[in-house]
């Protein structure tokens, strides 16, 4: 397991989409804050996560670990990865995890380019 990220900040789900199977979640500058993080998730497999998080971490681990070490329902056919989001609260399967920051606010358009839905 590698650990890719970590903040001390609030995210939510903010978009998926099925077409693409891209989710993104992001952390709006209210609250002192003053700058923006969207995570970008791509080709997502499964999911289990929640609405709203607290605080954010993310670890990468293989499909093989995720079952084995977490008794997470990944089939062996699974491709890409499983990221793990605090510490086993929830996580995704995907091929890639992406972020960007900047001092945008909830209605600016996201650095990951036009997603429908999402200004």
């Amino acid at each position: 397991m590698q650990r890719i990220a970590s903040w001390e900040r609030g995210f939510r789900v903010w978009h998926y989409t099925v077409s693409y199977s891209q989710l993104l979640l992001r952390s709006v500058n209210i609250e002192g804050e003053e700058s923006r993080i969207d995570i970008l998730f791509s080709n997502v497999e499964r999911m289990n996560i929640v609405c709203d998080f607290e605080t954010l971490s993310i670890d990468k681990l293989g499909a093989s670990e995720a079952r084995s070490d977490f008794g997470l329902d990944i089939p062996h056919s699974a491709t890409g990865q499983v990221f793990l989001l605090n510490h086993g609260d929830a996580y995704i399967q995907g091929t890639h995890c992406e972020w960007h920051e900047d001092l945008g606010g909830p209605r600016s358009p996201s650095r990951f380019g036009p997603l429908r839905g999402v200004e």
